[in-house]
């Protein structure tokens, strides 16, 4: 769609071609970028799993559409401008009515909001030097351009304290760099979601849960935080479940996914400072995930057997590192980290031994995923023109290693995708 638009405003005729499932999604994504009337045809649905006699009869019956389509229409034009509501709305005070506006308006992740009133958002705003109608974006998939108190609103109703409002930033700041993809990322049908990373002084000013539960509930900064950057992706840049985010599943990590680093009982220095910060700065990191994979190392007792979970866990079928070359996230557990750290197995040694050892055969796909991952990967192909097999990264340092999580014998897989690479910004507080 975005090319297709692209294309339009440069006076080049198109049509898109895409199946009944995401029709919705196509047109509402082409008039987020100004678009209402670009053409699209629709194909039945399910392609991926149609006989080649299906999709060659669905082909032939939209070839009549295709040629009507760019022969017989006025070129597409931009699209008129929104109804926009108030900049400031007088609502009812009782908290029922507020919490009921909310959500008839479609402003809320299916939980209860904050009301963002203008004291509650003058106060997050408070926290940056920043001016309130500086602009940033523009934010996919609508492709919008908001103003910072656009955001703070949008943290006031995620239940973010106001010193968390810093954090917020950096954190859309980073989801908008080029390298994070996140226009892929909200569009897609996969399960992928920005996953936020803390690292530094933040953690221990703001009290960013690193330790037990870290992926789970219980901490209001973990939480509200995620959130945060949840609902301005949302509310903001228009990123609708059915409308244009057409995940198939989706993931918990849509309403709230932040962790931090559990630097303190880490034997290794903090990936911050892996990426080149030093370890006084507060940073936030954001990479396109899935939901975290338990690598649960039963009976191990040495590093080396915990290293072969790992790999294990990495060589299953299915899991977004095969598709995608953004490389693994380890989030390692403290115990984990300690019993490695003591067999003189440090990160250098993680990600070699996954870069080198975490191949699976490719006589294990089907011939038409073969296929597939010879385009997807293709760089794996170039690396290694013979291979009859896939690796989880295209390179040893595509494997990013996190310390994070509490007593007990586990650490997690996370699979990424979209992402070029993890995307870190440093936290500017006031």
């Amino acid at each position: 769609m975005s090319d297709g638009v692209k294309l339009e405003q440069m006076g080049v005729p198109t049509v898109t071609v895409c199946s009944t499932a995401f029709a919705g999604a196509a047109r509402s994504q082409a008039a987020g970028r100004g678009m209402d009337d670009l053409p699209v045809v629709e194909i039945p649905h399910p392609m991926h799993s149609a006989s080649q006699q299906a999709v060659t009869e669905r082909a032939e019956k939209a070839i009549a559409h295709l040629a009507a389509a760019l022969t017989e229409r006025k070129a597409a034009v931009a699209s008129a401008t929104a109804v926009r509501l108030p900049e400031v709305l007088a609502l009812d005070a009782d908290p029922t009515a507020l919490e009921e506006y909310f959500f008839d308006h479609g402003w809320t992740d299916g939980l209860p909001i904050t009301p963002p009133t203008r004291a509650a958002v003058d106060a997050m705003l408070a926290h940056t030097a920043r001016d309130r109608n500086e602009t940033l974006g523009p934010i996919p998939p609508r492709m919008r351009i908001v103003s910072l108190e656009k955001i703070a609103i949008n943290a006031v109703m995620a239940g973010c304290k106001p010193e968390y409002f810093p954090v917020v930033l950096a954190a859309v700041e980073a989801v908008l760099d080029e390298n994070c993809r996140l226009y892929g990322i909200q569009t897609a049908t996969n399960n992928t979601t920005p996953l936020i990373i803390i690292n530094g002084p933040a953690i221990e000013r703001l009290g960013f849960n690193a330790a037990g539960n870290v992926f789970g509930a219980g901490n209001r900064a973990n939480a509200s935080v995620g959130r945060a950057l949840q609902l301005v992706l949302r509310n903001l840049g228009g990123d609708v479940p059915g409308e244009t985010d057409m995940a198939t599943h989706g993931q918990s990590g849509k309403f709230t996914f932040c962790i931090a680093e559990n630097e303190a009982d880490s034997p290794w220095p903090p990936f911050h400072v892996e990426r080149g910060f030093a370890a006084t700065d507060s940073t936030v990191t954001v990479i396109g995930a899935s939901p975290a994979h338990n690598l649960f190392t039963y009976g191990c007792e040495t590093g080396a057997e915990i290293l072969d979970h790992f790999i294990g866990g990495l060589t299953a079928l299915g899991h977004n590192n095969v598709i995608f070359p953004t490389g693994p996230l380890l989030v390692i557990g403290p115990e984990h980290a300690g019993v490695l750290a003591r067999d003189g197995i440090d990160k250098a040694a993680i990600r070699k031994a996954v870069f080198e050892r975490a191949r699976i055969p490719l006589s294990r796909f089907a011939a038409r995923t073969v296929r597939g991952l010879h385009h997807r990967r293709s760089r794996w192909f170039e690396l290694f023109p013979n291979a009859d097999h896939i690796g989880v990264a295209d390179d040893a340092a595509h494997v990013s290693i996190v310390v994070a999580g509490g007593a007990g014998i586990h650490s997690q897989f996370v699979p990424t995708s979209f992402s070029y690479h993890p995307v870190t910004r440093v936290v500017k507080f006031k």
